[in-house]
């Protein structure tokens, strides 16, 4: 049996706007399952809820808007020390890693690069797996040890949600043969074979179109509705309820806390738990397309 490796790769791996959509849409709905797992975790360790709150105080549009730049700081060095994980796995595995920052399909995207170093399949896994692993173990410690920094769960859920493209690779590469060879190009990943190696074995469809279902679909189309509810209604509904004047409200109670809504005098305040409104939010998204799956059968 000839084991040599091929000169050139058998295949190789590009993100195309397609792939592109389908990870941004995986990766709305991994922030949630995350953010809301998180949640769950801290409220268990340290015995309190977890609630995401935007109120007036004597801050005012200022204290907003530093907390807004608070968040894109915590945002950017999580995304900074992601790329720093990639870069120190592939110096462990014998590459020579480099950074960079670029616009692709109009979107800002970070990356770590080894390009020209090739990886066994397993090693490259590793390298691809390690920032989620490493950010999210030490975060998740982090959380449990210090009560009050609950926005680390933002450091985990994003990080988890930002590492689908990571999560997709490696899953791609565990189904190839474990003899195959990998290298990080920047924009593509090359795969290297053995001779007895055929192009059919590997999962990356011949055509490099994905065939989804359209069950799949129609999860992906939900989830993505469903982050967009929350983000609708945890942020820009504030403005549009205090122009309107709308009295203060609430859904639920002190122990099972889903919308809250202050309108007094004294300011104003918008509160709701992050796990259980995602949770209803998506059982009503999955209702109204079981509704409507029920109508286009009957008719």
């Amino acid at each position: 049996m000839n084991m040599a490796t091929r000169n050139e790769p058998i295949y190789v791996f590009r993100l195309t706007p397609e792939i592109l959509l389908i990870w941004t849409t995986l990766s709305l709905f991994l922030f949630i399952i995350t953010a809301s797992g998180v949640s769950w975790y801290y409220a268990i360790i340290h015995e309190q809820t977890v609630s995401f709150s935007i109120k007036s105080a004597e801050g005012g549009v200022w204290q907003g808007i530093i907390g807004l730049v608070v968040l894109l700081a915590i945002t950017f060095v999580t995304t900074i020390i992601h790329e720093l994980v990639h870069g120190i796995a592939f110096a462990a595995f014998g590459g020579s890693p480099r950074y960079g920052l670029k616009v692709k399909y109009f979107l800002p995207l970070a990356y770590a690069t080894s390009s020209g170093d090739i990886f066994r399949r397993n090693a490259f896994i590793i390298i691809t797996l390690a920032p989620l692993i490493v950010i999210d173990f030490v975060s998740l410690l982090m959380l449990a040890i210090f009560p009050q920094a609950p926005w680390l769960i933002w450091v985990i859920a994003f990080n988890t949600s930002g590492a689908i493209g990571d999560i997709w690779i490696a899953v791609q590469l565990l189904r190839c043969p474990k003899s195959i060879r990998v290298e990080d190009r920047e924009e593509s990943i090359a795969i290297y074979a053995p001779l007895n190696v055929t192009r059919q074995e590997l999962p990356f469809p011949i055509t490099g179109k994905s065939r989804f279902s359209s069950s799949i679909k129609n999860v992906l189309n939900i989830a993505f509705m469903t982050f967009a509810l929350v983000l609708i209604s945890g942020f820009l509904l504030v403005p549009l309820l205090k122009i309107l004047e709308v009295p203060s409200f609430i859904i639920g109670n002190n122990s099972f806390l889903i919308i809250r809504w202050e309108n007094t005098t004294k300011g104003f305040g918008f509160e709701f738990t992050f796990l259980y409104f995602v949770i209803l939010s998506f059982i009503l998204l999955l209702l109204i397309s079981f509704t409507n799956m029920l109508k286009r059968r009957h008719f």
